[in-house]
């Protein structure tokens, strides 16, 4: 009987349903494209949702705590744009790096401030960082992309360039997500953050920092947002404003299909891996299918729909039969 609760369970895990899904789509590509499975291609899936891997594994443990942030794709475009901007100056790529990481983190920051501290909704006050952080990006460049003779070409290989035959922005993904991993299973911060998602109150009236764990996850995740920006004008050595549009709702769906419940309180970083590797699959197969944008876009939104309908389903029916085995 209990085998067979254990498997019961394991099959309504969202991780265990959406290995299955990433599976079936590798299978389902593979047959109309040779070269689907080749090391190129696979190489590229991997860079292309590089991105998304590195914010949404800090994002997950901020949906952990029921919140989470809009504002990630705008705070993108705009560290690029200030990385380009200091690099065309003249000023060492590192340096620039580094201010320009201050600069998003900033965003982090005001986030974590209205929402843990001034209790504004997350949706609001990230929707208001959103569309700040795009105006300041577009400000900054004047609306265009910020390129230049001084903007080494050599920025380059941050994004582009290879370690041991294997691109540099997979080891950024084994990394991140390595530390997110420890981050929720063994640290307190992890902990913390899955408490307060869970049970507000009961995580306040146990002592926990409920403000202080919501206002260090914003700042991580801009700062995971500013890297990733970094990384986005690396590759294009440039600074464009108007990159990152929608890279939020990728980051979210991503979390979603990984299992992570918009209310909080469950969450996985392998799971949000598994997500984004699904986002990065579908796109991939879907442009060697000759698919058009606007109809990926589409099927995008349905799958973000889905992805709520089957996580809030599934997670709600998991805490369901927990509370009848605690029972029996």
């Amino acid at each position: 009987m209990r085998q067979s609760r254990d498997f019961t369970k394991i099959i309504r895990d969202p991780k265990f349903l959406m290995s299955i899904i990433l599976i079936l789509l590798n299978v389902f590509f593979a047959i109309y494209s040779d070269s689907y499975f080749s090391i190129e291609n696979i190489f590229n899936m991997l860079k292309q949702s590089s991105m998304i891997i590195i914010v949404a594994s800090a994002a997950t443990i901020l949906m952990m705590t029921g919140n989470f942030d809009l504002s990630t794709g705008s705070n993108l475009a705009m560290t690029g744009v200030i990385y380009a901007i200091q690099l065309s100056a003249g000023m060492p790529l590192w340096p620039a790096a580094i201010i320009a990481v201050l600069c998003g983190s900033m965003i982090g920051v005001v986030n974590g401030v209205l929402v843990s501290k001034m209790e504004f909704p997350p949706f609001i006050a990230t929707l208001g960082t959103m569309y700040v952080g795009r105006g300041l990006a577009l400000i900054f460049a004047d609306g265009t992309p910020v390129r230049g003779e001084k903007i080494p070409l050599g920025i380059a290989t941050l994004a582009r360039g290879e370690f041991l035959g294997i691109p540099i922005p997979i080891f950024f993904i084994v990394v991140i997500v390595a530390v997110f991993m420890v981050v929720e299973k063994k640290s307190v911060f992890g902990k913390y953050s899955m408490a307060i998602g869970g049970n507000k109150n009961a995580a306040f009236f146990s002592g926990i920092n409920a403000g202080g764990v919501v206002f260090w996850n914003y700042l991580i995740v801009a700062v995971l947002a500013a890297f990733a920006g970094i990384l986005t004008s690396s590759r294009l050595a440039s600074g464009d404003p108007r990159i990152g549009v929608g890279f939020e709702f990728d980051v979210i769906l991503a979390i979603l299909l990984g299992g992570t419940s918009l209310k909080g309180g469950k969450g996985s970083v392998i799971g949000t891996l598994i997500g984004a590797l699904i986002v990065a699959v579908l796109g991939n197969g879907l442009d060697m299918l000759n698919i058009l944008t606007f109809w990926q876009s589409i099927l995008k939104g349905l799958i973000f729909v889905f992805a709520i309908i089957i996580n809030e389903k599934i997670l709600k029916n998991i805490g369901k039969d927990k509370l009848v085995t605690a029972k029996n």
